[in-house]
């Protein structure tokens, strides 16, 4: 049998201008990428799967959804986090675009499940989408309305930002600022489930 042309039959795939989608990531270590199997689960990734590396379309979003992670909830705790903002380019015509209800219809998921609580029904749909060998997917941010997530799939390499990559795995990438929150976000984070309602898997 012959192997699926996965790519050309995914629905909802991004592929109008610009080519390039410019994203963020907040960290506190020296690389923006993940190379290994995640220790933990997360929205698109249960523990032990391929790595999945997790991005915003802005800033804000980035620093979002870790004020969200770490329960910080007032401007005297925001002032405090020190992190390094990341930003990469990606090829923007091969990720599932889940902001299209219609898309979220066809590969079986609700479009409420996006920023639910429950992470099951997006592990699931990453598994399948995985396996049918898609790259990645645009989603909503949870942490922070109107704003827009990037989940990329698989082991990745920062290059430098001005290379072209010659490899799936390498990803131009740049430090583009180190310090705080923007004053006043934490107030626009959405709130996050009580510890003990989080999924563990």
């Amino acid at each position: 049998m012959a192997a699926r042309s996965s790519r050309a039959e995914l629905p909802g795939l991004v592929e109008h201008a610009p080519a390039e989608l410019i994203a963020f990531r907040q960290t506190d270590y020296d690389m923006p990428f993940w190379a290994r199997d995640n220790s933990f689960a997360a929205r698109w990734n249960a523990a032990g799967d391929p790595p999945t590396q997790y991005w915003s379309l802005h800033p804000d979003g980035a620093w979002a959804e870790h004020l969200r992670q770490e329960e910080v909830v007032d401007e005297a705790t925001a002032a405090l986090v020190r992190r390094t903002i990341w930003t990469c380019r990606v090829p923007r015509g091969t990720f599932v675009d889940l902001r299209d209800p219609a898309t979220c219809a066809t590969h079986g998921i609700d479009a409420a499940a996006l920023t639910a609580p429950d992470w099951g029904p997006c592990q699931a749909l990453a598994a399948r989408l995985r396996a049918d060998g898609c790259p990645g997917v645009l989603s909503p941010c949870a942490a922070l309305d109107g704003h827009t997530n990037l989940t990329i799939f698989g082991a990745k390499r920062a290059i430098d930002w001005q290379r072209r990559p010659a490899l799936r795995s390498q990803v131009p990438a740049a430090v583009v600022a180190v310090g705080s929150p923007p004053v006043g976000l934490v107030r626009r984070v959405a709130e996050h489930p009580p510890r003990s309602a989080r999924p563990t898997s």
